[in-house]
């Protein structure tokens, strides 16, 4: 049986391959939101001794999974003696003398930045970073150093929104999204600083966030890694504000971002259709 296309079917034809077509050169769309509890992780790895901290809280939705771990700049701890605590009485021949000291613990920031515990503190308070104590076991800038959290996605996504939990003295936050090379990623040993223009870029400064979901990344960046962190004025082109910034991050809202597979069949499916058009229109 012949395969006849009536001349009133060509235009439906011709939009259908333009239809083909036009699909493929759509590379990219954007799914549904999706919302993030980071107080309830699907599991954790390294678990530390004291089960409140782990290296890693683990996420895991239908849509996307995701890896969340601490970091901070590293801090130099220097012991030295401070006040004497026990003495040697002074004799005929020997002075007094110090036998026994108390000792003086000082940190020194060194704006290398490495890998710390994360842990949930508080049944729903949220996310903090380092295994010490209040307030520093949530996200800060205390001293000089500053805490952040790095978010590692299976795929591309956008960032829309924030939702802090326990909240102390202010809630500043920086944000920085990688859009570099995989050599770039890591941000062990380096100042936060140093990541901008390499491989990172800013994603937004937002002061006195607040408990409640605040909308993020205006510009809709997108990026399989995140950090966000307590407010870096060196990240900052004009700095905002300089009170410090204690917080802990109990939730996230992202947008997949879901590529248009290209396939060849359709490619030749658009272009064979195209053809028909152009043979029965030689033929009318």
């Amino acid at each position: 049986m012949p395969f006849n296309i009536g001349i009133n079917q060509m235009p439906s034809i011709k939009n259908l391959a333009l239809v083909v077509i036009a699909s493929l050169f759509a590379a990219e769309t954007f799914a549904a939101p999706i919302s993030i509890t980071l107080t309830s992780p699907t599991s954790r790895t390294g678990v530390d001794s004291d089960s409140a901290y782990a290296m890693s809280y683990n996420y895991v939705k239908p849509e996307v999974s995701l890896n969340l771990t601490g970091w901070t700049y590293g801090v130099t701890e220097t012991v030295v003696n401070d006040t004497c605590k026990t003495w040697k009485p002074k004799t005929k021949t020997t002075p007094k003398t110090c036998i026994a000291w108390n000792t003086k613990t000082t940190k020194t920031p060194d704006n290398k930045a490495k890998q710390v515990l994360v842990g949930n503190f508080g049944s729903s308070n949220g996310i903090g970073v380092e295994k010490a104590s209040t307030p520093n076991h949530a996200m800060d800038n205390e001293g000089g150093y500053f805490d952040m959290v790095m978010l590692s996605f299976s795929s591309l996504v956008t960032l829309n929104s924030i939702d802090l939990g326990w909240i102390s003295n202010d809630s500043d936050v920086s944000i920085l999204a990688f859009n570099g090379t995989p050599g770039q990623l890591s941000p062990a040993g380096k100042s936060w600083e140093s990541l901008l223009g390499n491989g990172w870029q800013s994603a937004g400064n937002y002061y006195n966030v607040g408990s409640s979901p605040k909308t993020v990344n205006p510009l809709n960046i997108t990026s399989q890694y995140w950090l966000i962190g307590a407010y870096n004025p060196l990240l900052d082109s004009i700095t905002k504000d300089t009170n410090t910034d204690y917080f802990k991050l109990q939730g996230i809202k992202v947008t997949k971002v879901v590529k248009v597979p290209e396939p060849s069949a359709l490619v030749l499916l658009g272009l064979g259709l195209l053809s028909l058009v152009a043979v029965r229109r030689r033929k009318i």
